[in-house]
């Protein structure tokens, strides 16, 4: 296997970094919704199987650290 080595950098402005990271953050939030409206989905077919979590597991499931 090649391994392939680019010394070249490149510079952003900061506010467009910030931006970046912002769209990130939103796109995670918005999977996570979507994720959970499926569950919620898949438990109302099945509604005796409804898993809950508590807000530690969801905080380390969606990446938030507290």
């Amino acid at each position: 296997m090649t391994s392939h080595h680019h010394d070249k950098v490149v510079t952003i402005p900061r506010d467009e970094y910030e931006a970046l990271k912002a769209e990130v953050r939103r796109l995670r939030r918005e999977v996570g919704r979507q994720q959970a409206r499926q569950a919620i989905m898949d438990n109302a077919a099945d509604p005796g199987h409804v898993r809950t979590f508590t807000r530690d597991e969801l905080a380390a499931e969606w990446g938030i650290v507290g």
